[in-house]
């Protein structure tokens, strides 16, 4: 005999069909849209009595209804079909690819449309602007395959048009909702400098943190740190406090568990420690909180690296490859002399040579990445140099100065290729002056009055040519997101006040539309390093006063 076929209900809201769920056709608010805190959206009366009518009316009994309104009534039963369906299948698929078994609900979004939508997100042809914290999905997602509902013709019925947008966190409350809407819609810009089309904070982190709750509570406390840094508030400080230490809460019990055995958490350790590093780079920490942070992942990504390719998501290693390194290399000249710097290890260092032969370009290294592999060996070798001058031996060794000249020579070599973003081109022209002047102030700066003629003139040409190439572009575009490390160091490398205004009003205008709390820190420091006698103002001279202030700041 053949099975009684499945009637679904055509008299329920159109929320609770579309999530497959049971209504109990309580109006005007039904009693799972009253629990899940959804809008509660229902057919018109139009609509459901056409519906009534084609069910129990005989097709000689009563009369067809007007063209129209059939048209509607059969577009309506479609686009709520469909929007089943797409749900449907977007879960299947998102629970296929989940390996952390979370709990959390999948979001009716369909997150393969990232890098369709990112797209349009990270061209930097026009300045961030700051952007109301709770955005609509049309806001979020410019792509028309984000939303199912936007697949729906105009033609339908108009009370389609009504229904609310879909909860981006059904299980979490307004305020985690709210913290993933500004994710999406600014922090992850701020992250990113805008050197690509697709960005990584959002293509590659996102669905991370859907299959996986610690990457979520993560980014939710990066996104509330950020807010609260660019907006100021007492709300958002309360609010980002709050999620900041869940996080670290949530951190540490899944360390605990790594500890235990539970080797599956690897990716998302590793992960997880360089995004809270980069959220005390929000955040504006001053402790030197960071650097733990570092230290942390510098060990988890060797151990992620060394497992099977296949237990890693497609291309994520070169992203995270590139996420330590930026992060540790413009956090080294910082340190506290008196603890070990974040140390680059061999296994990531072979892998961003490999990066940089292919010809890689990043959202946080820009096309500068041959620069940053430099600096390290650039602050060894200055720390040797001054270190033997307080010993009192007047002149470098002979092998320092070697190495002085092959890293001149490497620096003076970098070029940016002419294929990648004009703007990226520039950051990383500036990126080249910093580095310069990084390394010539090893023997001193100008103002210092104890270098020769050629050295001064260097050192002053470096200055005028990183102020030329800063004036090309405006404080305003992504790109300067990157751009924290370089602007310290020529700030340290001069003590005329012209140059110093237009630093302070370019880290003024950066924080103030990008909203990093590390570019507040940078400006207050430099502000300290510059009522200093001339001798103190120096790249070198940065640890100390930091040490005099208690103030350790990260430039990433």
């Amino acid at each position: 005999m053949r099975a009684m076929p499945i009637i679904r209900s055509r008299t329920g809201c159109f929320t609770c069909r579309r999530r497959k769920k049971k209504c109990n056709e309580e109006k005007p608010l039904c009693s799972g849209c009253r629990r899940n805190h959804l809008e509660c959206t229902w057919p018109t009366e139009n609509n459901t009595t056409l519906q009534t009518r084609g069910k129990n009316a005989s097709s000689t009994a009563v009369s067809k209804p007007p063209a129209n309104k059939q048209r509607a009534g059969s577009l309506t039963d479609k686009a709520v079909d469909t929007t089943v369906a797409h749900d449907s299948t977007f879960r299947d698929r998102a629970h296929s690819h989940s390996s952390s078994g979370s709990s959390h609900d999948i979001p009716d979004i369909d997150m393969t449309a990232s890098d369709t939508g990112d797209a349009e997100l990270a061209r930097d042809t026009s300045p961030i602007m700051p952007v109301s914290p709770v955005a609509s999905h049309a806001d979020i997602f410019p792509d028309s395959q984000a939303l199912t509902i936007s697949s729906m013709t105009l033609d339908a019925d108009p009370s389609l048009l009504a229904l609310s947008p879909l909860s981006l966190l059904p299980n979490h409350g307004r305020e985690s909702s709210d913290l993933l809407s500004y994710y999406l819609t600014r922090t992850a810009n701020s992250m990113g400098n805008g050197s690509t089309d697709v960005n990584p904070f959002i293509a590659k982190l996102v669905p991370l943190a859907f299959a996986n709750p610690l990457v979520l509570q993560l980014l939710l406390a990066q996104s509330a740190s950020h807010r609260q840094s660019a907006e100021a508030g007492a709300l958002g400080t309360e609010v980002a406090h709050h999620y900041y230490t869940d996080s670290l809460r949530m951190f540490r019990n899944v360390v605990g568990e790594y500890v235990a055995g539970k080797e599956e958490n690897t990716l998302a350790l590793t992960v997880g420690s360089l995004i809270l590093s980069l959220t005390e780079v929000a955040r504006g920490d001053v402790h030197g909180t960071i650097f733990d942070h570092l230290r942390a992942s510098e060990s988890m990504l060797n151990l992620l690296l060394s497992r099977p390719q296949s237990e890693i998501p497609d291309d994520l290693p070169d992203f995270l490859v590139e996420f330590a390194i930026h992060m540790t290399v413009t956090s080294i000249m910082s340190t506290d002399p008196k603890r070990a710097p974040p140390e680059l290890s061999p296994t990531i260092e072979g892998l961003a040579r490999g990066l940089i032969s292919k010809g890689y370009v990043g959202q946080l290294s820009g096309c500068w990445l041959e620069l940053l592999l430099l600096i390290p060996q650039v602050y060894h070798l200055g720390h040797r140099i001054i270190a033997s001058r307080a010993d009192g031996k007047l002149s470098p060794q002979p092998d320092d100065i070697i190495t002085f000249g092959m890293l001149q020579s490497q620096i003076m070599a970098f070029f940016p290729d002419l294929a990648v973003n004009p703007y990226s081109r520039l950051a990383g022209l500036v990126f080249k002056q910093g580095v310069l002047l990084y390394l010539w102030s090893i023997l001193g700066t100008p103002h210092q009055g104890h270098g020769n003629t050629a050295h001064v003139n260097l050192m002053a040409g470096a200055v005028a040519e990183s102020l030329s190439l800063l004036g090309q572009f405006p404080a305003t575009l992504r790109i300067n997101t990157s751009l924290c490390w370089p602007l310290i160091v020529i700030g340290c490398c001069t003590t005329d006040v012209d140059v110093q205004q237009i630093l302070r009003e370019r880290l003024q205008a950066m924080h103030g539309t990008i909203g990093l709390g590390n570019m507040k820190e940078t400006l207050i420091l430099l502000e300290h390093i510059w009522t200093k006698p001339a001798d103190d103002v120096s790249p070198w001279k940065l640890s100390e006063v930091m040490q005099e202030r208690q103030v350790w700041i990260s430039f990433a």
